[in-house]
């Protein structure tokens, strides 16, 4: 998907028409991407990304008639108002120059908005084309008429795009609003479906839990008050998608009479009490007097105020939270004011759309619907009042609700004078619940990660991580009949208590605060101790595609919520089985390469001796009877020499993997793009009758030892220059990972080899081809592997016959 919103980017970069996009933040209207036909018809560099449009395009301040500026903003006003394409007629510009100077151009511009499948504008694509030569004809002489008639024609082609246009606009305004009716009816019957089988879930689950002549045991309440809270947490999410359906059909009827708002506002932040405190938070409540009651639809008030304070408990980690009520001449004033994570600025306008979400903030959980703020927003309309938000990332945000006093301003036929009877808050208990959760109450069963260790020696270790307290209680259940297990609130967490003492298995939830666990498995990942933990993700994201996202960053496993328990439970046994199986052939591999390393130092010192005799012999029949030799025992001699030569070579091949086990390895960083440009010079002094292309990427450093990763440099760039020998044109390229910082990769364009084969690549004397195809001794990728090893990292290939191959290897950090 990479690769085709890059091509799709050098498609619109390369586009001839003048092309500008820009963000609908009016009055800023920021710049995001152009054209370079957009960037020379203006004299600026992609430099200017960034910044306001009108920042960098005035109009000229020494032209009082100038005005091209001032319309084009106009027309992007009306964009992001009403959702359509707006079409302007030809405006005079004054373009800077190189020189600083004004350039006059004539421009036929049309502003484009770009809406995401919601319907929320995303975009405003402005394309321009360049009719300042169709101008300045018209001012010439016998040319004027012809100019003018070209005019002509472009104005009705313009109209007729303008009819065409508002056609389009007007047919998807009528799908858009069967589209959002549609949307409102299944949302309305949904939410009334799923009541009754809550209320069928609620009632009993009460009762048992009430009965006193058949109380539950300790282990069946647990269950029950699971169940139970969660099922409250689902009815308060099917209650605002119900209320947001009957606000978008219009039949969420209020009814305004007068009400203590402030007394009632302090009631409902008291249920908060217990959660925020428990979090150590201070909770501040400062609800003045008043002279006069508000008239307010208690219902509504008891969704604003909740969500209001939920909200800030949400991404308040310490400090205070502090909810204030008072009159404000014409209105009632409530503040909720938090010291928080803050709302970045550019984040600001958006804050109150439906599903949106400030991407990468801080919090206690990535729990809730979205809608929070949206239907506070919407609520708060209803009365006639306003919402609006003040905040600084790092120090804090402030909600101030406006509430007009009186009821002039609210429709007579739902205004009632009787006040409303005083009741104990009903909906705000649902929130006031789940910020319990949030405030990371531990339940009794569950076993925090710095917990000591006190389970039996041959139970294996299990990390469950989650950031909602119930799922983690009720994973930690299911797995501590058999395991011994630990539990974190979230990826951070985790991190620190695999580091602290490594688990058997991780079994960690996608979506969670401060880090998700996509990141976690990054960061596990590049610790090479931890390349082979198994890890288990668990998402309510379903789909194909949120699959191969934990796949691709290193998960073992995905599974889908909601899973059963027999389903967690086998694979969390296979994975663990599975990981113990890789962990006893590693062991003995390590043991048989240690037996071969003593053989083979302790065999090639003893062949060395009469290897030199040979090699000595041979030589001084070379060189003292040559002359009496025939061609046959010239050739005899030849083989003698070469195959002394290349038994030598292997002997040194087999101490040198012999020392690599037995040295000392050091860590210091290492300019690897330093070594491997040494290593092609060496190549190309050897061989200077072959060209061969070859890419090193600059800045390649890592820790290791220096002298040992120039010989698996030597040996992967060398094996790579010997199997493009009989390439037409041989390329070699050093590279970086694109997407693993301490990844790297030596690729070539030669012979390849079977993916088949790539299980006996790098043992030592294996050969993927044939020695009369290409000399080797099948020692040099051993090599590698055992260097890469030494330093705690990993080495693969990916390669196709005829096609090449790449070798990967990772280093630590």
């Amino acid at each position: 998907m990479a690769d085709k919103a890059l091509d799709f980017r050098l498609l619109f970069e390369h586009s001839p028409d003048v092309l500008l996009v820009l963000l609908p933040d009016a009055p800023r209207y920021t710049m995001v991407a152009a054209t370079k036909a957009r960037f020379a018809a203006t004299h600026t560099t992609p430099d200017t990304i960034g910044r306001g449009l009108f920042e960098l395009f005035p109009d000229n301040p020494e032209d009082p008639a100038a005005d091209g500026a001032r319309n084009l903003r106009a027309s992007l006003d009306r964009v992001v108002a009403t959702r359509a394409a707006d079409t302007m007629a030809v405006q005079k510009y004054d373009i800077r120059g190189p020189d600083g100077s004004f350039e006059v151009k004539y421009w036929s511009p049309k502003n484009l908005p770009v809406l995401s499948p919601s319907g929320e504008l995303l975009y405003i694509l402005h394309r321009v084309e360049d009719v300042t030569e169709l101008v300045r004809s018209s001012e010439l002489g016998d040319e004027l008429r012809d100019r003018t008639r070209q005019m002509e024609r472009e104005v009705l082609a313009r109209s007729r795009e303008l009819r065409q246009a508002n056609s389009e606009l007007r047919e998807a305004n009528d799908k858009l609003g069967e589209l959002d009716a549609a949307k409102t009816t299944f949302f309305n019957n949904v939410s009334h479906e799923f009541r009754t089988p809550l209320t069928l879930m609620l009632g009993p689950l009460e009762e048992s839990l009430a009965d006193t002549s058949e109380p539950l045991g300790p282990r069946q309440r647990g269950r029950a008050e699971l169940a139970l809270g969660n099922t409250s947490r689902l009815l308060k999410l099917v209650n605002t998608l119900l209320d947001f359906s009957r606000l978008e059909a219009g039949r969420l009827h209020a009814t305004y009479a007068p009400l203590d708002a402030s007394k009632f506002t302090a009631e409902l932040a008291g249920m908060f009490q217990s959660a925020i405190e428990a979090a150590r938070i201070k909770l501040v409540v400062d609800c003045q007097p008043l002279r006069e009651p508000v008239w307010i639809d208690r219902d509504l008030w008891e969704k604003i105020v909740p969500n209001l304070i939920s909200n800030a408990f949400k991404f308040t980690m310490s400090g205070e939270i502090a909810v204030r009520a008072r009159e404000e001449g014409a209105h009632f004033l409530l503040e909720v004011v938090d010291t928080g994570v803050g709302i970045p600025e550019a984040e600001l306008p958006r804050i109150f759309d439906r599903f949106h979400r400030v991407e990468g903030a801080t919090g206690r959980t990535h729990e809730g619907s979205g809608i929070g703020l949206s239907l506070v927003r919407e609520l708060v309309n209803l009365h006639g009042g306003t919402v609006t938000v003040e905040s600084t990332v790092g120090r804090g945000t402030t909600f101030r609700v406006a509430i007009p006093r009186g009821f002039a301003h609210l429709p007579s036929e739902s205004v009632v004078q009787t006040p409303v009877d005083p009741r104990t808050p009903r909906g705000a208990s649902a929130h006031a619940a789940e910020a319990a959760r949030w405030a990371g109450r531990r339940r009794a069963s569950e076993v925090p990660a710095d917990a000591p260790d006190s389970s039996r020696a041959s139970r294996p270790s299990v990390l469950v991580v989650d950031d909602n307290a119930d799922l983690r209680e009720y994973v930690s259940g299911l797995l501590a009949v058999d395991y011994e297990v630990r539990s974190a609130a979230d990826g951070l967490d985790a991190i620190e208590a695999v580091r602290r003492k490594t688990p058997d298995i991780v079994v960690s939830d996608v979506m969670m605060p401060r880090l998700d666990g996509l990141g976690m498995v990054r960061e596990l990942r590049a610790d090479p101790s931890l390349a082979s933990l198994p890890i288990i993700l668990l998402s309510a994201r379903a789909g194909e595609d949120s699959a191969i996202a934990g796949l691709d960053v290193g998960a073992d496993d995905y599974l889908m919520k909601p899973f059963s328990a027999p389903e967690l439970l086998a694979r969390v046994r296979t994975h663990v089985a599975l990981a113990r199986v890789r962990h006893d052939l590693i062991t003995e591999l390590e043991r048989t390469n240690r037996e071969l390393d003593a053989f083979s130092y302790s065999v090639s010192h003893d062949l060395r001796a009469p290897l030199r005799a040979i090699s000595g012999f041979a030589h001084a029949l070379e060189e003292d009877y040559a002359n009496v030799l025939d061609s046959g025992g010239k050739e005899h001699l030849e083989r003698i020499v070469r195959n002394t030569s290349r038994m030598a070579t292997l002997i040194d091949d087999l101490l040198g993997l012999a020392r690599i086990t037995r040295a000392t390895v050091s860590s210091a960083k290492v300019d690897l793009s330093e070594l491997a440009m040494a290593v092609v010079a060496d190549l190309r002094q050897e061989q200077p009758q072959r060209e061969v292309d070859v890419e090193i990427d600059t800045g390649m450093i890592a820790l290791g030892d220096r002298a040992l990763l120039r010989v698996a440099l030597v040996n992967l760039i060398g094996n790579a220059w010997k199997y493009t020998l009989r390439t037409e044109r041989p390329k070699i390229e050093c590279k970086r990972h694109p997407d693993a910082d301490q990844t790297f990769f030596v690729r070539d364009n030669g012979a390849g080899f079977d993916m088949a084969l790539v299980g006996k690549l790098f043992a030592p004397f294996q050969r993927l081809h044939t020695a009369d195809e290409f000399e080797g001794t099948g020692i040099g990728l051993a090599t590698v592997q055992r260097v890469i090893a030494r330093h705690h990292g990993r080495v693969w290939a990916e390669a196709a016959p005829g096609r090449g191959a790449t070798l990967f290897f990772s280093l630590p950090g």
